[in-house]
């Protein structure tokens, strides 16, 4: 059906009009209620946690406040996460702004495989990183998939969910960090 035969079809039958604006309108509260991304996009309030890096140091959603976190979630054995890992390492010590910390956090069946995948790595993990065990930091956060990334604002909120590769050239990330 063309676009004008459609109008004329809405304007013809009185009732059709409002019928299509809700039928949008619940298409549109639907996609809110069934996106995760676009929920958590929405500024809530980032979970409580805890968490030690492989170093040692201790991280928490209250020791980043005042400051803007990159929290990225990833696993070893995930090859997109192998690929992005590099990439973040690069920004990390080259474009990352003052006022950003990143936290990578990693998943997998045992703390040894994500010290395993960090000791053959250097060059990339100049970052802080820490194991999630039994993915519960992940859970807390609705992790679904990796990798994924989430920044925290200033405050604790969340800013931004982006899940996969591609968080350099994310829009709204580029327009947090110029």
């Amino acid at each position: 059906m063309c676009r004008a035969s459609f109008h004329h079809n809405l304007l013809r039958y009185p009732g059709a009009r409002p019928f299509a604006l809700c039928i949008c309108f619940f298409v549109l509260i639907g996609g809110l209620l069934f996106n995760p991304s676009l929920v958590q996009a929405a500024r809530e309030e980032a979970p409580d946690f805890r968490v030690s890096s492989l170093k040692g140091e201790h991280f928490s959603n209250f020791k980043l406040e005042g400051e803007r976190a990159l929290l990225m979630f990833w696993a070893p054995w995930c090859g997109v996460c192998q690929q992005e890992l590099p990439k973040l390492a690069q920004f990390y010590k080259h474009d990352m702004p003052d006022d950003l910390q990143i936290l990578t956090i990693g998943t997998s069946a045992s703390l040894g495989e994500v010290e395993q995948y960090v000791t053959r790595h250097p060059r990339t993990f100049t970052f802080p990183t820490a194991y999630d065990a039994g993915k519960v930091i992940a859970g807390d956060f609705s992790i679904r998939a990796f990798p994924t990334y989430v920044l925290l604002d200033r405050d604790g909120t969340i800013l931004l969910v982006h899940r996969g590769s591609g968080i350099l050239k994310d829009q709204k990330f580029q327009q947090l960090f110029p």
